[in-house]
């Protein structure tokens, strides 16, 4: 009978090695602690944006035109040429003017010598004063019809009234122009204007100097932005448009940007108000709306996450900025990794 204990008590023992063994070969491993990476809340400014249609215009531009009609005998341009102040493009035909200019250099100098003479008469009591006083009016009949003949010999030119580059020609010698008609189109140097209108109730925070991005599309899909900054502000509210005008410049690169294009601004208005910027990875999404994870202390080098939820405002220079209810600037919390948690984890940070 003792031996048939024995025996039992040995199948029991073996019994309880196996299921020790077993239960150490298939005993479920303890779940690894996530590992994120960390960043500050940084103090920001917002201000409300806004976009709003703007053309782009030349900093001058002109259409050229001459002041009389007549024959053209010269075009001293071609298209797309640039050129300086005062030079000289187009030419009429001046035959007559000419020698009516002739005529009256003639009568100058007769009147000038006539002059001399009466002078020299009057020192030997040769004259009277007023012979001498009709010589006098005669020179300054004659050089006042002299200024005449090179006003009117100018009105037959066609002169840049700038500097900068000429549009497409379309006139040849030997045609035929009338007064006023657009000969044509010049284009001043310089950079670019950029004109457009802030509604009334977006304006109050413009001021000369703030900044703005422009961009005007020049193909399926794309834009070109340039950067500006304003340079003028209207002094009233437009009545038919309840919008207040700006003129602003355009600053830096513009290689993409051409004299009435129509494009679209980008700026800031309303008052300033304090922020917090954030990586954008830092956002996650809920049906509560978008969210940051906080973290607080929770041991030698781990850290609990907690739900804080936010409103963007925007972005700027490549990070989210946020509203700082329930968060202040230097508060810790998860840049990367926020996807994989939930409320009350338990993380370590990721060496940097």
């Amino acid at each position: 009978m003792c031996v048939a204990f024995l025996g039992r008590r040995r199948i029991y023992i073996r019994l309880i090695f196996l299921a020790a063994l077993c239960g150490g070969i298939f005993a479920r491993p303890a779940a690894a602690q996530s590992v994120v990476r960390a960043t500050n809340a940084r103090a920001a400014i917002w201000r409300t944006q806004t976009s709003v249609a703007a053309t782009v215009a030349a900093r001058q531009a002109a259409s050229l035109s001459l002041a009389r009609g007549g024959i053209v005998s010269a075009v001293m341009f071609s298209s797309g040429q640039m050129v300086t102040a005062g030079q000289v493009l187009v030419q009429l035909a001046d035959g007559p003017e000419m020698a009516q200019m002739a005529l009256d250099g003639a009568k100058l100098e007769q009147a000038q010598r006539q002059l001399a003479r009466t002078r020299k008469l009057i020192g030997i009591s040769g004259a009277s004063q007023s012979a001498l006083e009709q010589a006098e009016a005669q020179v300054d009949e004659a050089q006042a019809q002299m200024a005449l003949d090179k006003a009117d010999i100018g009105q037959l030119q066609m002169t840049a009234p700038f500097a900068g580059r000429l549009g497409i020609r379309t006139l040849d010698p030997g045609d035929y122009v009338q007064a006023g008609q657009v000969i044509v189109s010049l284009t001043g140097v310089g950079p670019l204007r950029v004109l457009f209108a802030v509604p009334q109730t977006e304006s109050g925070g413009l001021s000369v100097g703030e900044p703005f991005t422009i961009a005007a599309p020049v193909g399926a899909g794309q834009a070109v932005p340039a950067k500006g900054e304003i340079t003028a502000l209207g002094p009233a509210i437009a009545p038919a448009t309840d919008a207040r005008d700006v003129e602003g410049v355009v600053v830096g690169d513009a290689s993409g940007l051409l004299p009435g294009m129509v494009g679209v601004v980008h700026l800031a208005t309303g008052a300033p108000m304090p922020a917090l910027a954030v990586p954008q990875t830092a956002l996650n999404d809920s049906t509560l709306g978008p969210f940051v994870y906080l973290l607080s202390p929770a041991g030698p080098g781990q850290y609990a996450v907690s739900p804080v939820y936010v409103t963007i405002y925007g972005d700027a220079g490549g990070q989210s900025l946020i509203s700082t209810s329930g968060l202040k600037a230097g508060d810790k919390i998860v840049a990367i990794g926020g996807f994989k948690l939930s409320a009350g984890a338990v993380v370590s940070l990721q060496s940097p």
